[in-house]
């Protein structure tokens, strides 16, 4: 699934094609994926308009049109965004197609159809709607308030860190590569971490966020020393030579180190 570092590649993405072009015409191919918005609103309201910026929160991207409107995307588990210009490069399960007036067009992808887009006029308020915690790349993310929303969390810090409600952006690959550089077992408790150790998780988040976007979340391109590149159970962890291991914690498949990772 699209999760934090993803959705901001999108966004880049976005910003660097789609931006500041008259919209001609908006396809909607599977209605299904829509949020409260009908097809015919989503294309009225978009005809002759432009995208002026783009925002996001967590995994969530909101595209500002020229008539202080917002489009939502969300990607579900398969979602993506492709622009091009000729037909044949299509991606196979477009769900909306905007079409601009320079021959390019938008496709929002997605096979699973898990994802959404939407028309709202409040970002704020559809936060608040969707229980949105803070998103952990943002500004306001600082190690104290960090701190703040881990601190008297009950169960693993797993869990914390994949609670969109307390912390948006971050699932489940994500939260194993932090914990794999934080040396912690995604099932440590969070009453046996003291205010150091949620300290280094803090650090580690925001370290691994950033180096997962700059390398356009490509594993390949990623450092060696990464989990990512490295997930395989019973695979040899890049870090130390202890044994990767997969197990269901949080009630999701997670890839950890049996040696260098404490459970406390």
């Amino acid at each position: 699934m699209p999760e934090l570092p993803d959705v901001e590649v999108f966004k880049k993405y976005m910003d660097s094609t789609a931006l500041h072009q008259n919209i001609e015409k908006v396809h909607v191919l599977d209605g299904a994926i829509l949020g409260k918005v009908s097809p015919r609103t989503l294309q009225n309201h978009l005809k002759e308009r432009e995208f002026t910026g783009t925002e996001r929160q967590g995994k969530y991207i909101f595209g500002k049109t020229d008539a202080d409107e917002w489009v939502v995307f969300h990607f579900g588990m398969t979602g993506f965004f492709k622009y091009y210009k000729d037909d044949s490069e299509q991606p196979g399960h477009t769900r909306v197609l905007i079409d601009f007036s320079n021959g390019y067009h938008l496709s929002y992808d997605c096979q699973r159809k898990l994802g959404l887009v939407d028309l709202i006029d409040d970002i704020q308020k559809f936060i608040e709607e969707k229980e949105l915690g803070i998103d952990a790349f943002s500004d306001q993310m600082d190690k104290d308030r960090f701190f703040d929303l881990i601190k008297n969390r009950r169960g693993s810090i797993k869990s914390a860190l994949m609670n969109q409600k307390l912390i948006s952006g971050i699932g489940n690959v994500y939260s194993d590569e932090i914990l794999f550089h934080a040396k912690f077992h995604p099932a440590a408790e969070i009453r046996n971490l003291s205010e150091s150790d949620i300290g280094r998780i803090y650090n580690q988040m925001r370290k691994v966020l950033q180096t997962a976007i700059d390398s356009q979340v490509d594993p390949a391109d990623m450092p060696s020393s990464f989990l990512l590149p490295n997930r395989d159970e019973d695979g040899e962890c890049p870090i130390c030579d202890g044994t990767i291991r997969k197990s269901t914690i949080s009630g999701r498949s997670s890839y950890f180190c049996e040696k260098h990772q404490q459970k406390n």
